[in-house]
């Protein structure tokens, strides 16, 4: 999809994907989200070449990089408000964002968020899932996204098949190694001072209310929590339209710091490095 622009476009909204997934993963949400003042775009995580393995939390470090040049070089909106969307990895790379751009970053939401200290995952989801990042079969690949689901529907289905055959078997596995390793920053209380809003799906077993309501949101200083109904662990894919009206809804709420200025950052600094 072609990144939604308005002339009289106050802000960026940028769409952060998951493990395996793309940006066109978003685009059923971005169709469907009444925010005509914002400029909508979805990007997609590249593999980050040269990132050290042994250091905790350099991958994700190195997807928030991009993100950020992205921000920085390419949006035309880059010197106005940012709000940021992550899904489930995409939400670790979303907070990193928000913490390197602390005065452009207006609102974070996260949805289908896991912890930003990493996931740890039992020795048959770690088999499941490294399995899942080197395997090429469709099959499989609809197997293994059927078991997070709830609405399983042939357009879901088709959809997230595609994401995983469109994402390499190395960057996959780079991905896998980022999300289940973390971050040091998720250690701590979160840095992100601006509004947060984490949004679950009610039938999401990884992501699920619990931690969501007891690991994830401890950790921000200004928090809401949204849910959303038969969903799984991809609401954005399975539900969109309903994804769609609570970000309509959270966007709203943000529209007074829209007014502020952003004030000049140095494109250099990236925390955590």
């Amino acid at each position: 999809m072609t990144p939604r622009r308005s002339r009289k476009a106050a802000g960026t909204v940028v769409f952060i994907p998951g493990f395996q997934d793309t940006a066109a993963l978003w685009n059923g949400v971005i169709a469907r989200l009444g925010a005509a003042q914002w400029y909508l775009r979805a990007v997609n995580l590249r593999h980050v070449d040269h990132a050290d393995p042994h250091r905790r939390g350099a991958i994700l470090q190195g997807y928030c990089d991009q993100v950020l040049d992205l921000l920085d070089h390419q949006d035309p909106t880059a010197r106005r408000p940012v709000v940021v969307v992550g899904h489930s990895m995409g939400s670790q790379v979303g907070e990193l964002v928000a913490a390197a751009r602390p005065g452009a970053v207006v609102g974070l939401a996260l949805v289908a968020p896991i912890p930003l200290a990493g996931y740890a995952l039992t020795p048959g989801q770690a088999a499941r899932f490294d399995q899942a990042a080197h395997d090429r079969n469709a099959d499989a690949a609809a197997q293994g996204r059927r078991a997070l689901l709830s609405n399983d529907s042939t357009t879901v289905m088709r959809a997230l098949v595609s994401a995983t055959l469109a994402t390499p078997p190395v960057t996959a596995a780079q991905q896998l190694d980022a999300w289940t390793a973390g971050h040091p920053l998720g250690d701590r209380p979160s840095v992100v001072g601006a509004p947060v809003l984490l949004i679950g799906g009610s039938e999401d077993t990884f992501s699920s209310p619990a931690l969501i309501g007891d690991v994830v949101a401890p950790r921000f200083a200004d928090v809401r929590t949204a849910q959303v109904d038969h969903a799984g662990h991809w609401p954005h894919v399975e539900q969109p339209a309903a994804v769609a009206h609570i970000l309509t809804r959270f966007l709203t709420t943000l529209a007074p710091r829209m007014s502020r200025p952003v004030p000049h950052t140095n494109h250099t600094e990236r925390p955590g490095k």
